[in-house]
């Protein structure tokens, strides 16, 4: 839990309201930092013509949920799962590298199709997502409902972010870090989603909603 999180990110937990109840736990949770002036990267940059990337595996936490909730899965894949839904692991070490490339970033906690539509609301600008190109691990693929977690799903606290094409020349390489294009950014207001033969989709309403 914390404790550990502790160990693995120099960060200290400090204050009084993290508490447990003999009931459900209620956890208040804040988190304070700085960065450098010009290298924050916003909601609000993405212009059209930009590429659409993910980094790792999506909608593995939410199948971890299912699992956890009885969907069938083999031994391995339900280690698996579970341990992405109760131990998503942060790319705190790869954020960085995109500040100057990446023309806007957002971590996906609420889903793809939920927090793209944050940065496309932002940078008011429209997207095309081709749902064959959106990564699924091997663990979850197998599944049914894989691709709508994918989409709708959150938890999985990977990075989705937008920069030039021309940029990937430049954009460095992380061995334990795998990232994927899923689509393009265009002029035209709203979200397309493309099957695997290139047909429109429908794009459902799911994903967390805050208040």
């Amino acid at each position: 839990g914390f404790a550990t999180d502790q160990e693995i990110w120099p960060i200290t937990l400090i204050g009084g309201d993290t508490v447990g109840t003999s009931g459900p736990a209620v956890l208040s949770c804040t988190m304070i930092g700085e960065v450098e002036t010009g290298r924050a990267l916003l909601r609000s940059g993405a212009r059209a013509g930009d590429a659409i990337f993910v980094t790792g595996t999506l909608g593995d936490a939410a199948m971890g949920l299912r699992v956890l909730e009885g969907l069938a899965a083999g031994e391995e894949a339900r280690s698996f799962l579970s341990d992405r839904y109760h131990l998503p692991q942060p790319r705190t070490g790869f954020g960085p590298a995109l500040c100057g490339l990446a023309t806007a970033a957002i971590d996906i906690s609420d889903g793809l199709v939920a927090d793209l539509g944050h940065i496309l609301e932002r940078s008011g600008v429209g997207a095309v997502v081709e749902t064959a190109r959106i990564p699924l691990s091997t663990h979850a693929s197998g599944l049914p409902g894989a691709l709508e977690a994918a989409l709708y799903g959150g938890d999985d606290y990977e990075l989705l972010f937008t920069m030039p094409c021309d940029c990937l020349a430049d954009f460095p390489v992380f061995e334990d870090v795998p990232v994927t294009r899923i689509g393009g950014i265009r002029a035209e207001p709203g979200l397309r989603l493309l099957d695997s033969s290139g047909r429109p989709m429908p794009v459902g309403r799911s994903g967390w909603r805050h208040f």
